[in-house]
């Protein structure tokens, strides 16, 4: 029977032998759940989610799938912050259902506040803009920092941040992790197989997100997308 994820995983090892790729594996088990679609899903801690009423969730890079957020608003009544500066994204949003207690900015995070240059390649079919891109087309769009946008909102705790940045996650996660709000779950997208960044800076952000008292509790198959436990 043919199965993806055995094949995501095994260009994954072939990947990790020439050193473009990694092979962390989950550091300890905790009841999941994965929410949203096969392309937009990501794999949550459930328990932390149950004991919590109303969390809060930070989700940013929407794209045109925002079936987490929706999916996390209805199985935890979750209060989801949807961030996505580009005018594509949110021209696609606007027509959506969203869930009443999901709220959307047209902001994206950085390690500055200010406005950042954002590219596409020619060839995307999904509006994946990203601040590591030189060419294609090109936009600039308002971001703002972590603390900004916490100070904005008024938040003092946050239940899950999702960051789905196309490469800004190595520029994002030092601001995150030097607040004094950490986020209960960390899900991040790593882009090393994308942007051609060293896998070791990919390994050097994971040993940071761990050395502040997360643990890796999940990795997808493909390697991409980890989710990371406050313990």
């Amino acid at each position: 029977m043919y199965n993806p994820d055995w094949l995501r995983y095994s260009k994954r090892v072939v990947r990790a032998a020439l050193g473009f790729d990694h092979l962390l594996r989950p550091e300890c088990s905790v009841p999941t759940q994965k929410l949203g679609s096969e392309y937009g899903g990501w794999v949550v801690a459930v328990e932390p989610l149950l004991g919590t009423p109303s969390p809060i969730v930070l989700s940013f890079g929407l794209g045109d799938d925002i079936s987490f957020d929706q999916e996390i608003s209805k199985v935890f009544g979750a209060k989801v912050f949807g961030f996505d500066p580009t005018p594509a994204s949110l021209d696609w949003i606007a027509v959506q259902a969203l869930p009443p207690t999901m709220r959307i900015y047209p902001l994206g995070i950085s390690n500055f506040d200010g406005e950042q240059a954002f590219a596409v390649s020619e060839d995307d079919t999904r509006g994946n803009f990203s601040t590591k891109l030189v060419t294609g087309k090109s936009i600039v769009c308002n971001v703002r920092r972590y603390s900004t946008i916490l100070d904005m909102l008024g938040l003092t705790t946050i239940d899950v941040l999702k960051l789905d940045v196309e490469g800004s996650e190595l520029d994002v996660l030092p601001e995150v992790l030097g607040s004094d709000v950490l986020p209960r779950q960390i899900l991040v997208e790593f882009h090393h197989w994308w942007h051609r960044t060293p896998v070791e800076q990919t390994y050097r952000t994971v040993e940071a997100i761990k050395g502040q008292g997360y643990t890796l509790f999940h990795v997808s198959p493909a390697g991409h997308e980890l989710s990371f436990l406050l313990t």
